[in-house]
C-alpha cells in the first residue's frame, strides 16, 4: 500500500476468481452430502442385517428343509417349487402378516402349478403356450384375490411348470411341493419364534425421539419468534409421517408373527398396548402438524406478548419431555420399566394440563388463544399414550375462562376419532374442527 497504509479489504476478484470460488464451494457441499448419505446407508444397512439375521437363518432352514423333506421323503425329482415356497413365505414382511403371507404363497404357488398343469395336458409345451398360461393365471388370480403376492405366485407358477424341462414325477407333483413349503415356513414360525416385539420397540423410540425434537423445536421457534425455525418444525413434523408408518407395518407384522408362534401369547398384551399407544401418538402428530402451520402465520403476521412466547415456548418444552419418557416407556423390555415411564410423562403432562388456560399463560389475542387450544389437544392425545382414557385425559384440562373466544371449541365437544378409522379415508376430526373455526374466525377477526 502506499504512503505505508494497510489495504483494509482484498482487491477484488475476477470472474473466474469467483466461479473457481462457486466450483469449490459447490463441489466441497457435494461431497459433504455424498459422504453424509454414504455413512447413512452403511449404517441402515447394517442395522437391516443386524435385525434380519435371525429371520434369515429361519428362511435357510425353512427353504433347505423342504427341499429335503420334498427330494428324500417324497421321492420329488428337483423339487425346488418346496423351496420356493417356504423362502417366498418367510421373506422379509412390513406391514402384513405372516399368517396371511403364507396362506398367500401357498396357495398361489398350488393354484398356478395346478393351471400349468391343466394348460400343460391340453395345450402341450412351449413360449405361446406359456404365455397363454401367464395370462390366464393372472386373470383368475385378480378374480380369487386382490393380494400382490398371490398374483405373482400364482402366475409365475403356472408359467414355469410349461417352460421347465419336464420330469419323472406324475402329474400335480408340484403343487404338492409348493404346499409342503408353506408348511415348512408355518412350522419354522411356530416352533423356532423370534421376539416380534423388538422391532415395533426399536421403531418406536426412533419415532418418539424424532417427535420429541419437533417439539424442542417449535419451543425454540416461538420464544425466538423466528419464522424460519417454525417452517422447519413444520417440514420435521410432516416428516414424521415415514417414520410412524414404519413402525405401524412393524407393530402389524408383530402381532401376526405373536399370532403363530407358541410362545407369541406373553407378546400379545404388549403389543396391543403398543398399538393403542401409537394410535393415540398419530392423532397428537396430526395435531402437531396444524399446531406449526398456525404457529408459523401467527409469527409472519402478529406479536404477541413476551410473557405469552415464554408460557408457550415452556409448555412445547413439557411436551417433548413428555414425549421423551413416553418412547422410552414403548421401548422398555420390562413391565416395570414401561409403567415408570408412563408415569413419569402422566405426571408431567398433568401438570402441563392445568396450566393452558389463555389468561393464564398471558395470552390476550385470538391468534394466540388458537395456539393454546392446539396445545391442549395435543396435551390429551399425549395423555391418552400414556394409558388414560380419554374423558380421564380431558378432565385434567384446566377449565377454560372467559379470556377465550366465545366460539371456540371446548375440549369436551370435540369429537373421538376411533382408533381402527382408515386413515386413508377419514381424517383427523379434531384437527378439522380447530382448522374450520381458525378459517372462519380469521375472516372476521379485526387488527388490535
Amino acid at each position: 500500500a502506499e504512503g505505508g497504509c494497510r489495504m483494509r479489504h482484498p482487491p477484488p476478484c475476477g470472474p473466474v476468481q469467483q466461479a473457481a470460488r462457486r466450483y469449490t464451494k459447490h463441489m466441497a457441499g457435494m461431497y459433504t452430502s455424498a459422504r453424509k448419505h454414504t455413512r447413512s446407508y452403511l449404517s441402515e444397512g447394517a442395522r437391516r442385517v443386524r435385525t434380519g439375521f435371525f429371520q434369515s437363518l429361519q428362511i435357510t432352514i425353512s427353504g433347505i428343509g423342504a427341499y429335503f423333506f420334498s427330494f428324500y421323503v417324497l421321492g420329488h425329482q428337483e423339487p425346488i417349487f418346496a423351496a420356493t415356497a417356504a423362502i417366498v413365505s418367510l421373506g422379509y414382511v412390513s406391514g402384513s402378516t405372516h399368517s396371511r403371507r403364507i396362506l398367500e404363497v401357498s396357495l398361489g404357488v398350488t393354484c398356478g402349478i395346478l393351471v400349468g398343469e391343466l394348460l400343460l395336458m391340453a395345450l402341450g409345451r412351449g413360449p405361446w403356450q406359456a404365455a397363454v398360461a401367464l395370462f390366464l393365471s393372472v386373470l383368475l388370480a385378480r378374480f380369487i384375490d386382490n393380494g400382490i403376492i398371490f398374483t405373482i405366485q400364482m402366475s409365475a407358477q403356472s408359467c414355469l411348470v410349461i417352460l421347465l424341462p419336464p420330469t419323472s414325477d406324475l402329474p400335480f407333483t408340484r403343487s404338492l411341493d409348493g404346499v409342503v413349503g408353506g408348511v415348512a415356513a408355518f412350522l419354522m414360525m411356530f416352533l423356532m419364534p423370534k421376539d416380534p416385539r423388538n422391532s415395533p420397540r426399536e421403531r418406536a423410540e426412533a419415532l418418539m425421539g424424532a417427535f420429541s425434537d419437533v417439539f424442542f423445536l417449535s419451543a425454540s421457534a416461538i420464544r425466538e419468534y423466528n419464522y424460519e425455525k417454525a417452517y422447519q418444525s413444520l417440514r420435521d413434523a410432516r416428516e414424521l409421517q415415514p417414520l410412524y408408518d414404519a413402525c405401524r407395518n412393524d407393530l402389524v407384522t408383530a402381532r401376526g408373527m405373536a399370532q403363530l408362534s407358541w410362545v407369541g401369547k406373553k407378546s400379545r398384551a404388549e403389543l396391543d398396548r403398543l398399538a393403542q399407544t401409537l394410535n393415540a401418538v398419530d392423532l397428537a402428530i396430526r395435531n402437531d402438524r396444524v399446531f406449526n402451520r398456525r404457529m408459523a402465520s401467527t409469527i409472519a403476521h402478529v406479536q404477541l406478548r413476551p410473557a405469552a412466547l415464554e408460557s408457550l415456548a415452556a409448555a412445547l418444552e413439557s411436551l417433548a419431555l413428555a414425549t421423551q419418557s413416553v418412547g422410552l416407556g414403548m421401548y422398555s423390555g420390562t413391565e416395570q420399566e414401561r409403567a415408570y415411564y408412563m408415569q413419569v410423562a402422566r405426571e408431567r403432562l398433568v401438570d402441563l394440563a392445568g396450566t393452558l388456560e389463555p389468561k393464564q399463560m398471558g395470552v390476550a389475542s385470538f391468534e394466540g388463544e388458537s395456539l393454546v387450544l392446539m396445545l391442549r389437544l395435543m396435551t390429551v392425545d399425549m395423555l391418552e399414550a400414556t394409558g388414560l382414557g380419554h374423558e380421564q385425559a380431558s378432565a385434567a384440562l384446566v377449565k377454560l375462562g372467559e379470556a377465550v373466544t366465545e366460539h371456540a371449541p371446548r375440549t369436551s365437544e370435540i369429537p373421538i376419532v376411533q382408533a381402527n378409522s382408515n386413515q386413508d379415508e377419514q381424517e383427523d376430526l379434531r384437527s378439522r374442527t380447530i382448522n374450520i373455526i381458525l378459517h372462519d374466525q380469521e375472516l372476521e377477526k379485526h387488527p388490535e
